[in-house]
C-alpha cells in the first residue's frame, strides 16, 4: 500500500507518530483568541484546523498537494475540530515567497515551523497585533527577534509531554552561546539555520507591532 492509498487519518498519524502539535494551537486560541491562520510550508501538519476555524496552507510539494486533494480530508477535520463553525480551509500548491492570492493583513496567526524565513516573506499577511509562531530550526525565530515589526512576547515549551505557554524571563532568550558572534539578519540568512542560544524553547511567539 502506498501513501496515496492511505486515508487522511492514516497519513496524518504516520506523520505525527510521536504526537502532533494540536495542543500548541489550543493554547494560542485560548490566550490570543486566534480565529484565522496562515501556514506557509505546512507539509501535512493540519493540527491548526482542529482549533482554528479558518486556516490557509501553502506548500510546494506534490505529496502534500495529494494529501489536501483527498476526498476524506474535510471529514477528518470536521470530526476532530474543537469549534462549532464549519471549517474553512484553503490550500495553495505554491512557493510561499510568491503571490498566492490571499488578502494583506487578514490573518490572526502566521505559522513558521521548519520552513525557512516565513516571518519576513509572509508578515504582510498578518494583521497588526497578530501573532507569529516560529521555531528556530532554520533561524526564523532569531530573524523575527531582530525585526522591528515584531515584539517577542512569549515562548511555548514542552513539559512532561504537554505544551505550556509563558511570558516569564524572556530576557534570557536569544543570547548567543558564542558572545563574539555579531548576529544580524544578513548573517542568519547566509547560514540559513538557527544558531546556538544559551536558553531555548520549542517555539517562540511574537506580536506584529506595525
Amino acid at each position: 500500500m502506498t501513501k496515496k492509498d492511505l486515508s487522511t487519518a492514516q497519513q496524518y498519524r504516520q506523520y505525527f507518530h510521536n504526537g502532533d502539535r494540536r495542543e500548541i494551537f489550543k493554547l494560542l486560541v485560548e490566550k490570543y483568541g486566534v480565529q484565522s491562520a496562515l501556514y506557509p510550508g505546512s507539509c501535512i501538519d493540519i493540527a491548526p484546523s482542529f482549533y482554528i476555524p479558518i486556516t490557509v496552507y501553502i506548500d510546494f510539494d506534490e505529496k502534500t498537494n495529494n494529501f489536501f486533494k483527498a476526498n476524506d480530508f474535510m471529514d477528518f477535520i470536521s470530526k476532530n475540530r474543537a469549534y462549532t463553525q464549519t471549517p474553512i480551509i484553503r490550500y495553495y500548491y505554491s512557493d510561499y515567497n510568491l503571490d498566492f492570492g490571499e488578502i494583506i493583513e487578514d490573518f490572526d496567526l502566521l505559522i513558521s515551523l521548519y520552513a525557512g524565513f516565513v516571518s519576513e516573506s509572509c508578515k504582510k499577511y498578518l494583521k497588526k497585533n497578530g501573532i507569529l509562531l516560529a521555531n528556530n530550526s532554520h533561524g526564523d525565530a532569531g530573524l523575527a527577534y531582530l525585526d522591528d515589526d515584531f515584539e517577542f512576547i512569549a515562548v511555548i515549551y514542552k513539559n512532561n509531554s504537554q505544551y505550556r505557554l509563558t511570558n516569564k524571563n524572556l530576557d534570557k532568550y536569544f543570547i548567543p552561546k558564542k558572545p563574539e558572534l555579531k548576529i544580524t539578519k544578513k548573517y542568519l540568512k547566509n547560514i540559513n539555520r538557527g544558531i546556538g542560544y544559551t536558553k531555548t524553547s520549542s517555539a517562540y511567539i511574537f506580536k506584529k507591532t506595525k
